[in-house]
């Protein structure tokens, strides 16, 4: 329950404590109230640091630590407040569990009870305990005076040892090592409001920015040369180049920042997850795992992979181009390298001449020949036809189309096939009267 009632002060009152405790109550509330309301989670961990040496002995120790917990109680150990008393967990932990979560805990604010306990020991059941300080005038730097001080009974506990009168806050996960003895789970990602606390996540983002870098110098490498189209690799590499090079600029403004609440980072992380789904088969943006505060270590956990998984998506082509090489006068030659390319598939012939293009698309079927390597010298003295030829006036989605080629579906029927098929090589002749041709032979495999 929150208090949002104001004191009313007037003069001539008479004051007593209980006026200082419903402002300061009014005070702490009101600031809780509106950080909740304009912020997501505004609670967790901004830096921490536990003993791993000591944890090896079985103890457990906190070096320093600040945050806030859910109900609004910020803390800053051992600036401010008191570190919380080691403790030896070796009997507290069960040999059948594999691990156990340790928690930052204080007692529940109790509106109707005690609050303040007079004796300087966490163990009085109350949130806080009084301490003696002696306090100088700010004003004047003298007149010290002893002032008592409300002093945060922050311990640390293990998950099962949690009750509902005390209010928590994950700092680590203990785990046991192959020897047996008891280490801090490096995975483990506590509930924090900074990046920047968390080396985890700092390492992960690391890593994760230095993959993209790698693919978006792999993917923004030119392809081929001259003036053509794209073909629908190409197209599908270029939104992947845009999926990763829009997601570059934010993560490294939040790696080298090392500021900003982990939802930051997930929208981020989450924003090209989605995208990265556009090129996967079997993907689905309901399968990108959503931002769970109290789980951050699973949370990104899964996220990370799943960009990772989507990022060694490899963007299929079922177009293959010859290695054509000009081999006499007007003959080239190309070896056919896959039995697939005899089977379920499409040859495509594209040629360019500086001819018109209306020439160029009637007489390459009756002037151009194409056959087995062997037989294309014999084909052309006996003025045989080859394989025949068939204008394609929109070349398949799967080349890349040249602005000046014209293309022709190759028949794949007759001796000519056949004799391909045999040698395995085939021959193309190009008549002279084609001046400074450019040829190309596709083969498109059907899924």
């Amino acid at each position: 329950m929150k208090h949002l009632t104001r004191v009313v002060w007037s003069e001539g009152m008479q004051l007593g404590p209980h006026h200082f405790q419903a402002q300061n109550r009014y005070f702490e509330d009101s600031i809780h109230f509106a950080t909740n309301t304009l912020w997501f989670a505004p609670y967790g961990l901004i830096g921490w640091a536990l003993n791993n040496e000591a944890l090896r002995n079985g103890t457990l120790a906190l070096l320093h630590a600040r945050g806030v917990f859910r109900d609004g109680l910020s803390f800053n150990m051992p600036e401010s407040d008191a570190l919380p008393t080691a403790r030896n967990i070796a009997d507290s932990i069960s040999p059948v569990r594999d691990s156990a979560t340790v928690m930052l805990a204080l007692p529940r604010w109790n509106p109707n009870g005690l609050n303040i306990g007079e004796t300087e020991s966490p163990m009085n059941g109350a949130r806080y305990s009084s301490e003696v300080r002696l306090l100088h005038d700010e004003n004047t730097g003298r007149d010290e005076k002893p002032i008592k001080l409300a002093q945060k009974n922050i311990r640390l506990l293990l998950d099962d040892e949690v009750s509902e009168e005390t209010v928590s806050l994950p700092i680590a996960r203990v785990k046991r090592d192959g020897a047996g003895h008891f280490i801090f789970d490096a995975d483990f990602v506590p509930p924090c409001l900074n990046i920047g606390g968390s080396e985890r996540l700092m390492n992960m983002l690391r890593r994760l920015i230095e993959i993209l870098e790698e693919k978006s110098t792999t993917l923004a490498q030119p392809e081929g040369t001259g003036a053509r189209g794209f073909s629908q690799q190409e197209l599908a590499k270029f939104w992947l180049l845009h999926c990763v090079n829009s997601s570059l600029p934010s993560l490294r403004h939040l790696y080298f920042a090392k500021r900003g609440h982990p939802e930051g980072l997930y929208l981020a992380l989450a924003r090209l997850a989605g995208s990265l789904c556009t090129f996967g088969l079997d993907s689905d943006t309901q399968k990108v795992p959503l931002y769970t505060h109290d789980n951050l270590t699973e949370c990104f956990s899964a996220l990370d992979q799943h960009i990772r998984a989507h990022l060694e998506t490899i963007i299929p082509t079922n177009a293959v181009s010859f290695g054509l090489e000009h081999v006499e006068n007007y003959i080239y030659s190309g070896l056919v390298t896959d039995q697939r390319w005899f089977d379920r598939s499409r040859w495509i012939f594209g040629i360019e001449a500086s001819v018109g293009e209306a020439d160029l698309i009637s007489s390459v079927p009756r002037l151009v020949k194409i056959c087995s390597h062997t037989f294309i010298g014999k084909l052309v003295q006996r003025a045989l036809p080859g394989l025949a030829l068939i204008h394609v006036p929109v070349p398949p989605p799967s080349i890349s189309p040249r602005v000046e080629m014209q293309y022709f579906a190759v028949s794949k029927a007759g001796p000519c096939w056949e004799h391909v098929i045999a040698t395995r090589k085939v021959g193309i002749y190009v008549p002279g009267q084609f001046t400074n041709p450019r040829i190309e032979l596709f083969v498109i495999l059907e899924s």
